[in-house]
């Protein structure tokens, strides 16, 4: 069979397959035509070039040609606007070179113009000012303060706006000429002042009667009052600096003296330069007490008249900030001090004696400045800080340092170091006249220094010179160890010796304990936390160790910190700066207390092994004896004991003495606890014998304040005497409760003895023998274990 025969066969196969009916001769047929239609259809698509879907694209086709040929055409119009955008561009940058030049002769002109404005402006502020000065002239050659000190005050304001602009020379102009008017008014005013301060006879430097005082006063009032006025409206303008007192003595809260303060020191300074300077034997500079009482006493004479006369009229003037006159008359006078000091200062410093002289006479005077009757502000500068002065301060603290280590060296240096000062002053308490001459020489050193530093004004200065006294402290105590380590032998811990040192321990102990809650160390805290805080701010963190007594402060950060902290308000706080210190005093404390005390039960219990040998289960019956007495074996025990209570009393504080009593009585009872209750049995005699011993032998001995601390063997004894069937129903009571704690827990022995006292101890007295304690006690009597 031919190949078309097969592939027909073969076609029609694959019809007959996808029909169902294959019987039916006409659907096979309308079949087979159908799919031949098909598969030309897909034979002409395929082999034919113009087929269906192009002629469906041929109006596309239109389409994009119209546009490619619209797009020729704006392309064309678009390279024609580029070339006119050129020449345009062309022709505006010549334009714009045009009218750059113009701007720029526009801008010279504009430059010219305000360079005339300024110098027709710097023409008409020099013709104010000189018209100014002129009008001042006239009006002072006419006398008339009034219009000059009106025209001044218009000068004074240009000149604060002159200042602000950059014309230097018209700056140093105007200031100079109201510098100049200044002076002129001021001579001026304190001429006329000076006539009405002689009419009142001021200043007072002979003593007048206050009525005289008073009188004169009062008819020259008015005319005091009017150069009062004048002296107040004279003031400087704003940008202008006093030149009164050296920049550098412009301590920290300086303020210039108002004029008219100055006006009535004039007589006092022309005084003090009279007799203080030049060839005059007062001015000695060996003797700056001379010119300090000088001071004080033109103070004291002229409290009055300031403060009853002169201050109710200046508080008149409402128009001025409210003035203390006496608070300023006292700092124009302290100015007159810092400046004579000042210009000594080179050749005190080179003189430590005569250095110290001046430290010592000047808080001396600061001292009585800050007293009621002159009652100067602490916050305001005075001499102390001319001592806070940064290489005054250095010597200051260098001479402190060097005198206080040399006076610390010598206290135990001498042969009475340890002995009491006041043995022989009968009006003081015991425990006053127990108080060694080294502790109370040494804080009496302390006390002096902080009397010295107390009114330094910078914090910085305050706790450097603290940091002395804490140093101080420290080798003090360090010393007292030594004192007790270098015998070359052994101190009997009763002696007196040794307890004039612990004495010394306790009471510089007790006396830093008072010092955490005064202000002034309360207030040294809160600059040493707050200083700590600045450091660390500053990258400078030093504080490592915190148990450390010694106190840094960095001098190149000083004055910083001393800036903040007197601008803040400071507050109290609890001095913990003592805490690790204090703790040192009470550890040594503890330590030869603890000594004496293992002393004196070392000695007790060598004593007492007689007494505790005693035959305490065979003694006879104390029905036998008309009266009972003490134990023999225990009088050399007892009497050892007085004695040394005895010698404690005298020897040591009274706290000290009491607490190393209290010790060596519950020691001692815990001893004999052991030694006698727990290893002996007792019979009826020696129940009822240790019992008479406990109250008329150990207690008595220790007096009624310490007869409960014999508190084991006084209830052992209660117990080994109480009535026969008393002690059966106890021991019942007892044995139960311990078999009931014994099933609650018997893991220990400990847990008998901790548990809670039952009621019927309770009502016997017993309070401090445990449920174990006490029947083990009644144990221990032979009338119940024959029973």
């Amino acid at each position: 069979m031919s190949d078309f025969w097969t592939q027909l066969i073969q076609y029609t196969d694959g019809i007959e397959t996808e029909t169902s009916d294959i019987d039916n001769p006409e659907h096979l047929l309308s079949k087979l035509l159908t799919h031949a239609e098909h598969e030309r259809e897909l034979l002409e698509a395929k082999f034919n070039p113009i087929s269906i879907a192009t002629k469906e694209n041929l109006s596309i086709v239109s389409q994009l040609h119209n546009g490619i040929t619209m797009t020729k055409k704006l392309l064309e119009q678009h390279e024609q606007l580029r070339i006119q955008e050129c020449k345009l561009a062309i022709e505006l940058k010549s334009r714009e070179n045009e009218a750059e030049l113009i701007a720029q002769d526009f801008r010279t002109t504009v430059k010219r113009l305000k360079n005339t404005a300024r110098i027709i402006d710097y023409l008409h502020c020099l013709e104010t000012l000189l018209t100014y000065s002129s009008a001042l002239e006239k009006s002072l050659s006419a006398e008339s303060l009034d219009e000059s000190l009106s025209i001044y005050s218009k000068l004074s304001r240009l000149t604060e706006l002159v200042h602000d602009t950059s014309t230097e020379h018209l700056r140093a102009y105007s200031t100079n000429l109201a510098l100049y008017w200044y002076e002129e008014l001021k001579t001026a005013i304190e001429s006329r002042m000076e006539n009405v301060l002689k009419l009142i006879e001021f200043p007072y430097i002979r003593k007048m009667p206050p009525n005289v005082v008073i009188e004169l006063f009062d008819i020259n009032r008015d005319i005091l009052k009017q150069e009062l006025a004048y002296a107040l409206k004279l003031r400087l303008p704003n940008n202008v600096k006093h030149d009164d007192v050296q920049s550098r003595l412009r301590f920290i809260g300086w303020k210039p003296i108002p004029l008219f303060i100055h006006m009535l020191l004039k007589g006092f300074i022309t005084r003090f330069n009279f007799h203080f300077y030049g060839q005059q034997k007062t001015n000695d500079r060996r003797k700056p007490e001379w010119y300090l009482n000088q001071i004080i006493t033109w103070i004291l004479d002229h409290d009055d008249f300031l403060t009853k006369q002169l201050q109710p009229l200046i508080d008149e003037f409402s128009d001025v900030s409210p003035i203390n006159v006496k608070v300023e008359f006292i700092r124009g006078l302290i100015e007159l001090i810092i400046v004579k000091i000042d210009s000594q200062i080179t050749s005190i410093l080179s003189d430590t004696t005569l250095f110290t002289h001046y430290i010592e006479e000047i808080l001396i005077f600061s001292q009585r400045l800050f007293e009621k009757d002159i009652d100067y502000p602490q916050d305001l500068p005075s001499c102390m800080n001319l001592l806070c002065d940064e290489i005054v301060f250095e010597k200051w603290f260098q001479v402190e340092q060097d005198v206080s280590r040399a006076k610390l060296q010598n206290i135990f240096q001498s042969s009475t170091a340890h002995q009491s000062v006041y043995e022989r002053m009968l009006e003081r308490n015991p425990d006053e006249i127990k108080i060694s001459e080294c502790a109370e020489t040494f804080l009496t050193l302390l006390h002096a220094m902080e009397d010295r530093y107390r009114h330094v004004p910078y914090p910085s200065c305050t706790l450097r010179l603290f940091s002395l006294q804490v140093d101080l402290l420290d080798q003090f105590l360090n010393d007292l160890k030594d004192c007790l380590h270098n015998e070359q032998q052994d101190i009997d811990p009763l002696s007196k010796y040794f307890c004039s040192i612990l004495n010394s321990i306790v009471y510089v102990a007790d006396v830093i304990q008072q010092w955490k809650n005064r202000s002034h160390y309360q207030r040294l805290q809160y600059f040493h936390e707050e200083y700590k805080i600045f450091i660390k701010n500053n990258g400078m963190d030093n504080f490592a160790d915190k148990n450390s007594n010694q106190i840094d402060i960095d001098s190149t950060l000083a004055q910083q910190f001393d800036l903040i902290q007197l601008n803040k308000k400071n507050d109290l706080i609890p001095a913990s700066i003592f805490d690790h210190l204090l703790e040192q005093y009470r550890d040594e404390e503890e330590k030869n207390c603890s000594i004496i005390v293992n002393h004196i039960v070392s000695t007790l219990k060598a004593k007492s092994r007689r007494y505790i040998n005693e035959k305490w289960s065979a003694m006879p019956n104390p029905k036998d004896y008309f009266s009972m007495n003490i134990s023999s074996s225990a009088i050399d025990v007892l009497l050892e004991l007085q004695t040394t209570f005895a010698n404690l009393s005298i020897n040591l504080l009274k706290n000290v003495s009491n607490e190393i009593r209290a010790r060596v009585i519950k020691q001692f009872d815990e001893y004999l606890f052991n030694r006698i209750i727990n290893d002996y049995t007792f019979n009826e005699g020696g129940a009822a014998q240790f019992l008479f011993d406990m109250n008329r032998g150990w207690s008595r001995i220790v007096n009624d304040h310490f007869s409960q601390l014999f508190n084991k063997c006084r209830e052992s004894a209660l117990l080994l005497t109480m009535p026969i069937g008393s002690a059966l129903l106890l021991v019942d009571a007892l044995q139960q409760d311990l078999s009931l704690a014994s099933l609650t827990d018997s893991s220990s022995k400990d847990s008998i003895v901790s548990s809670p006292l039952p009621s019927a101890l309770h009502e016997m007295g017993i309070h401090n023998l445990s449920e174990f304690e006490a029947d083990q006690v009644l144990q221990r009597r032979r009338d119940l274990t024959n029973c």
